[in-house]
């Protein structure tokens, strides 16, 4: 059975599969994140795909943020909608939206999420000095970025010698606005601004916080997070960027300049992994173009670069041509032509044992088709996605999806796809959608598209099994079969098919009460032995990698376990296919190095800080093994040595096999933090 497609197809004329989804009332809006679910938005951001520079209309205020290249190919923008009413129906807004948009030069729009009006100031100098804005004290030998949530900029691990701040800067995206301000929405807070509130509020940071406007019940993307005991942002600005007894790692030197962006505290709050580009994009330009405006201040080139983003989703291309990746690649080979010392360092991910991806071949196709199982647990209170990724370059002549429920699912619920172009959506890239529908209520969407019109993934999108959400509806729980059937038009030897998951699970500081969906090997083959060595099954960790993280250029981080050496179980890994012979080859997005993850068996995670100073915590996974990454070549390059000067190299002779290199990468970053008790009358705590 095909379900009626979605009646109202305004938001189908400009949108991709998880715009529609998120933004649509009656598809997933009802269970986004607060920022979209309140709709709705006056305000929003976006990307333009192509070259020239956005201008504002009569009714669409246009913001371009603070760019250190004028002319991408990739820009990021926010837009302020006159012509949307609050208190009007959301179907207006739909329309209003795409007229808008419609209304703008350019080629290709991507929507993100939308923003607070509060954090929108009034005038935006996007060439004006930041309010207050001082150069540090002296020309910095090294600039670390941080973009993370929930930074402690208070924390006394960024105290230089003489206990001045080392943060030079630090953009709180989703904080209320001040009248004017050098950055289009959100609030930018200055090493001189840290240092009148230290003097206002001493030892009281948490009411230092709330003056600055970090702690802000009234907006859900700040909130209280900085009232927790630690935050992943705190986390990780401490091991890549500070100096304090809990990080327990040799000293950075004063001359390391900081420079912050905490992202929207309710950023991981959408598991789609949708609306969170423009925000990152934007992180990442504003911190080069503020080391620019740095370096300018002493009348000298750019200066050695490290941006630590430990961040990231599981679904996605995996081959570096999403927006995000094909923006910062620009941007880090751009730099590295004037600046060699320049890098951007990002984990690999911790869902290697998580069977949240397949891979298939034509060996695993019958008949031309393929089936396996999508596990969804009760009381999944969060949306789930799953992605379907055709070869690149295919031409799916008479392929189809079913997607078919659980057992004891109401009747009609069964639904085919044809992986094609709709005819009737003009504009954007080839797509097609139907509703899977229980009555007259959507419970998922079924979708193909030509991603940036250059390869073709199919989208599930499902609702929350839990039932208690106050919509009347909810998503079957229990495996779903999906099949994909490539008719007349089989793979191509060395073809194949990739399947992801969207992460799912529950972060602890944002109770979303997500529960992670997974893949099911319809073939069952005989479980591995515990601790067996991984083997090269359908649905396998190798492959299961940071979504945003394979552009080439960047410094991609595994982890490992110190005490063994060893990959740690959850550690994200490289591709790894099967040459003529059979014989397993490592693919694109192999590691750049392993560094620490877990410090032994029964001492999981890194030491680090907490939110107030004297706190300390821990924290586990990939993130922590970036951030020591991202520390070492920040000492390096203060020191005037290459980036992975003193690592270890792993393979010196025969190379070891591609399900090992996969997971390791090259190099080995020497641990960094030591394992710290708590100071007299202080606390810690545990996370991850």
């Amino acid at each position: 059975m095909i379900p009626h497609r979605h009646d109202d197809d305004r938001i189908d004329k400009y949108t991709g599969p998880y715009e529609r989804w998120t933004f649509s009332e009656d598809l997933g809006r009802p269970f986004t994140f607060p920022a979209i679910r309140k709709g709705p938005s006056t305000h929003i951001t976006a990307l333009m795909e192509g070259e020239g520079m956005l201008e504002s209309t009569e009714d669409l205020e246009v913001r371009i943020p603070p760019l250190w290249n004028d002319t991408p190919d990739v820009t990021p923008f926010a837009m302020w909608n006159r012509s949307v009413d609050p208190d009007g129906p959301t179907d207006a807004e739909d329309a209003d939206l795409a007229r808008c948009l419609n209304a703008l030069s350019g080629t290709r729009y991507r929507l993100n999420m939308p923003i607070d009006p509060a954090t929108w100031p009034a005038t935006y100098d996007r060439d004006g000095t930041p309010d207050g804005w001082q150069r540090p004290k002296v020309r910095p030998s090294v600039i670390i970025g941080v973009i993370d949530d929930g930074l402690p900029f208070l924390h006394r691990a960024f105290r230089d010698a003489d206990g001045d701040t080392r943060i030079n800067l630090c953009w709180l995206q989703a904080a209320r606005a001040d009248d004017s301000a050098a950055v289009p929405f959100g609030r930018e807070i200055t090493g001189a601004q840290i240092e009148q509130l230290r003097a206002q509020y001493g030892k009281h940071e948490l009411r230092a916080y709330q003056a600055a406007h970090a702690i802000d019940r009234d907006l859900p993307e700040v909130d209280t997070v900085l009232r927790h005991h630690a935050t992943h942002g705190a986390h990780i600005a401490g091991i890549a960027a500070g100096n304090d007894p809990y990080v327990g790692a040799s000293a950075l030197p004063d001359d390391a300049a900081i420079i912050a962006v905490q992202l929207p505290n309710t950023i991981a709050w959408d598991t789609s992994g949708f609306g969170k580009e423009m925000m990152m994009l934007s992180a990442v330009e504003y911190i080069f173009e503020r080391a620019r405006r740095i370096a300018r201040a002493f009348n000298c080139a750019e200066i050695p670069l490290v941006i630590n983003f430990s961040y990231g989703w599981s679904a996605n291309r995996h081959d570096g041509q999403s927006s995000f990746e094909r923006a910062v690649e620009a941007l880090i080979t751009d730099r590295r032509k004037v600046q060699p010392c320049t890098e951007l360092v990002m984990p690999t991910g911790n869902n290697f044992a998580n069977d949240m991806h397949a891979r298939f071949s034509g060996d695993d196709l019958v008949d031309g088709s393929v089936s396996f199982g999508w596990q969804l647990k009760p009381d999944d209170r969060t949306s789930s996605y799953l992605e379907i990724w055709l070869p690149p370059d295919s031409t799916p002549d008479g392929w189809t999806v079913t997607v078919t429920p659980p057992p004891g699912s109401p009747a009609g619920m069964q639904t085919c796809l044809p992986v094609s172009a709709d005819a009737q959506l003009r504009g954007g890239d080839p797509r097609r959608f139907v509703e899977i529908e229980v009555g007259d209520k959507v419970i998922a969407q079924l979708s193909a598209d030509k991603h940036q019109n250059t390869r073709w993934r199919v989208m599930l999108a499902v609702i929350p099994t839990a039932g208690n959400l106050g919509e009347g509806r909810r998503a079957p729980v229990g495996m779903w079969t999906v099949t994909v059937d490539t008719g007349t038009d089989p793979l191509c030897d060395g073809d194949h098919i990739d399947i992801w998951v969207q992460r799912d699970d529950d972060p602890t500081q944002l109770g979303t009460g997500g529960q992670q969906s997974y893949l099911v090997d319809l073939s069952r083959p005989t479980p591995p032995r515990v601790l067996a060595p991984p083997v090269l099954t359908p649905v396998r960790g190798f492959g299961c990698l940071n979504g945003i993280g394979t552009a080439p250029s960047v410094f991609r981080v595994a982890g490992y376990m110190q005490s063994t050496k060893k990959p740690v179980a959850y550690s994200g890994s490289a591709s790894v296919a099967l040459d003529s012979t059979g014989t397993p080859v490592v693919e694109a997005n192999l590691p750049a190095a392993t560094a620490t993850a877990d410090q032994g068996w029964f001492l999981s995670g890194l030491p680090s800080i907490g939110v107030l100073s004297g706190s300390g915590a821990r924290i586990i996974g990939t993130s922590a093994a970036a951030a020591t990454a991202t520390r070492l070549i920040a000492l390096n390059f203060a020191a005037g040595k290459a980036a992975t000067d003193g690592f270890e190299n792993l393979y010196p002779g025969t190379p070891p096999s591609a399900l090992t290199l996969a997971r390791t990468g090259p190099l080995r970053v020497p641990p960094v933090c030591a394992s710290v008790p708590p100071q007299p009358g202080t606390t810690a705590a545990r996370v991850s």
